[in-house]
């Protein structure tokens, strides 16, 4: 009875802690609007205030209420302006960034539908997942074993600074009306304290119990970050804490059919007791200090001084501690083929550290010169540390890089835009690897339309990934000895502002390419892989009506070592009004579409997606219904998930024995603050 209890007590207690950060968060932050929405005005005659201490002054009037009229006239509302940029290219170059505010496809908010028009995924916010698209399975983390969860984190590379002359805060919050319940909340503040100085956090958490059993997700981020804008001295500086814990069913037991069980938590699933914990520790900075000179233009009305940078001096640092832990209550469970050290339960942990210095020197274009270009160097040191739970295994914990680069580029030209940039590492684990990669990007004028052709591509000799070579655990092991990657990859796009059109293509031409075989084991292909892809994206805006169309064709040389859907498409068809001439609103349906093909299974041991060819998936239509409403600042959605189940077939497999959503409905909002 006591236990019972406790164990009420304890539940109760975490979810009332819950819901109160939520309230305090959103409390203190309207408090700190509330005061940060007019400048700070000294009163004047402060001091007869209290010595009159409200005497009537013989005109009917106190000294008090003539001062807070006089007051109340000369405040003035300060106007909200907002810049936000991101850092590329080792801390070099600040790119101009914007905040997403727009009321088209607020609906979409699961983070790997964001990315890519069509994935495989074990059918659960936070879970596990693999873009469709070949061209899109990049990743921000270095850490191999997380690659799979790559959308959910925010690493170093993905932060937005902010310079804002008010505070500037955006809650986001998601709802599921299902019993099975899903609910996200994230927020974003930042702050200036003056011109040169901002300080900002975000705080995101997303919790998913899913239909299916044994199926519940959660993942969470926080992080601060701050910047510092002066002429000769730029500075950046950030830390990152991501968690994720995620329950692994391994899919639905084979033989059941999705239409033939009423309730979806009454499917056998293949596992009941397995979790999967990830864990991502990142600190980053990058601070440069500018020499250059300081001129005088005239303008309409009075001289302007401008500092023109000509050297920069950077040094960036990144710490990156990360974790993953795989735990089986019952390793008898018959899911996993081989068991190498614990017959009775399984508890693996795998632990990377990576430690980065770079040092640079970076010499600007000159705006003010005609035919310059600028150029950058850096020499940089990674140390790297890795260690397996597994005790008495013959592998390198303790390894390094020194490598070195540069590159020459013109950013800022009017005729084009062009970027060479090379990475050789010339000591430690990835000796020899090359990295030589550009694109021309040349605006063009066609009538009056602004057309832009882009031109991309990469040169790459790659060493192998450390977890390719080396991984131990109670039920995967493996100590490979693979040959260098040899990597061509070339892309060409072209953009038309006035039709709202980009057309694409993409090649990539791959020696030596590693995939995981049908064992889920890594493998190494014996001849080249050659991958075509190309793609239209085209968007049609009238007065009441938005409609994005997005399609996708793909090829690749040898099916032997990877698969993909040949096509993939997805369309959104939205009715756009405006009731009581304040609340836009936008009535729609999205639709994602991909061929069938033997998408990639899933392996929760080792969190990676690996070759199959026995189940098909695909070639079901994914309907989702949407009405999105924006008033002022406010906006919120309702949405019914996969709306089609039931009715137009039950091939909705997100994965092989993993099923998307059965129909389902989900509301939500986001309330920004920048007065």
């Amino acid at each position: 009875m006591n236990k019972d209890l406790g164990f009420i007590f304890n539940y109760l207690c975490t979810h009332m802690f819950r819901k109160y950060i939520y309230i305090v968060l959103a409390v203190l932050l309207w408090v700190n609007h509330a005061q940060a929405q007019f400048r700070p005005e000294g009163v004047p005659g402060g001091s007869s205030i209290g010595g009159n201490n409200g005497q009537n002054t013989g005109d009917g009037t106190s000294t008090d209420k003539n001062l807070e009229k006089e007051n109340k006239k000369k405040k003035r509302k300060v106007p909200s302006v907002i810049k936000v940029w991101e850092l590329k290219d080792q801390g070099s170059r600040i790119i101009p960034s914007q905040l997403d505010t727009a009321l088209v496809f607020f609906q979409i908010y699961q983070p790997f539908d964001i990315q890519s028009i069509s994935n495989t995924s074990t059918g659960n916010n936070g879970g596990a997942y693999e873009s469709n698209d070949f061209f899109k399975r990049t990743c921000n983390s270095d850490f191999a074993l997380t690659r799979s969860f790559d959308a959910y984190w925010i690493t170093p590379s993905q932060i937005k600074y902010f310079n804002t002359s008010t505070p500037y805060t955006l809650l986001d919050y998601t709802q599921s009306s299902a019993s099975k319940n899903e609910t996200r909340f994230n927020v974003t503040h930042s702050q200036s304290v003056n011109k040169k100085f901002n300080f900002g956090f975000i705080y995101n958490q997303t919790r998913s119990q899913g239909q299916y059993a044994f199926q519940e997700n959660k993942f969470h981020n926080i992080g601060g970050f701050t910047s510092y804008n002066s002429d000769q001295f730029i500075s950046h500086t950030n830390f990152i804490f991501n968690r994720l814990q995620d329950q692994e069913n391994g899919g639905i037991a084979s033989g059941q059919s999705i239409s033939a069980v009423a309730k979806t938590e009454d499917f056998i699933v293949r596992i009941d007791d397995a979790v999967n914990k990830l864990q991502n520790n990142n600190f980053y900075t990058s601070n440069e200090y500018r020499l250059g000179k300081t001129v005088e233009a005239d303008s309409a009305e009075f001289l302007v001084e401008a500092f023109i940078p000509r050297v920069g001096f950077i040094h960036e640092l990144e710490y990156s501690g990360n974790k993953r832990k795989f735990t089986e209550v019952n390793a008898k469970s018959g899911f996993f083929q081989n068991t190498y050290n614990d017959t009775i339960s399984t508890n693996d942990s795998v632990n990377y550290t990576r430690f980065t210095n770079i040092f640079q020197i970076k010499i600007y274009e000159a705006t003010d010169r005609k035919y310059t270009f600028g150029k950058r160097a850096y020499i940089g040191h990674d140390i790297l540390s890795y260690k397996f739970s597994i005790p008495n295994k013959d592998y390198p914990a303790n390894l390094s890089n020194t490598f070195a680069g540069g590159g020459i580029f013109r950013n800022e030209g009017k005729f084009w835009q062009w970027d060479v940039d090379g990475r050789i590492y010339l000591t430690g684990y990835r000796t020899g690897q090359t990295e030589v990669k550009g694109y021309i990007n040349k605006p063009l004028k066609i009538g009056k339309d602004t057309t832009s052709l882009r031109l991309e591509g990469s040169v790459k000799t790659l060493v192998p990934d450390y977890f390719d070579q080396y991984y131990f655990s109670n039920n995967f092991e493996w100590t490979n000895h693979f040959n260098n990657i040899k990597e061509l990859r070339l892309g060409a796009t072209i953009h038309s502002q006035q039709y709202n059109t980009t057309v694409g293509a993409n090649y990539a031409l791959i020696g030596n390419y590693i995939y995981n075989d049908e064992q889920a084991l890594p493998a190494q292909s014996s001849g080249e892989l050659m991958i075509l892809s190309a793609y239209l994206n085209k968007d049609f805006d009238t007065r009441h009506w938005f409609v994005r169309t997005q399609l996708l064709v793909q090829k690749a040389s040898n099916e032997s070592y990877i698969h993909l859907p040949s096509v993939a498409g997805f369309i959104s068809m939205n009715y756009k009004t405006i009731w009581s001439k304040v609340m836009y609103t936008q009535l729609g349906v999205d639709t994602r579409y991909n061929t069938s093909f033997y998408a990639d299974a899933y392996q929760p041991g080792t969190s990676r997606f690996y070759l199959q060819s026995t189940k098909k998936i695909g070639n079901y239509p994914y309907i989702d219904l949407h009405v999105n409403m924006k008033l002022k600042r406010t906006m919120f959605y309702f949405k019914l998930m996969n709306a089609a189940s039931g009715l137009v077939g039950d091939n909705y497999f997100a994965a092989p024995d993993y099923p998307y959503y059965r129909r389902t409905f989900r509301i939500g909002i986001a309330w920004s603050f920048y007065d």
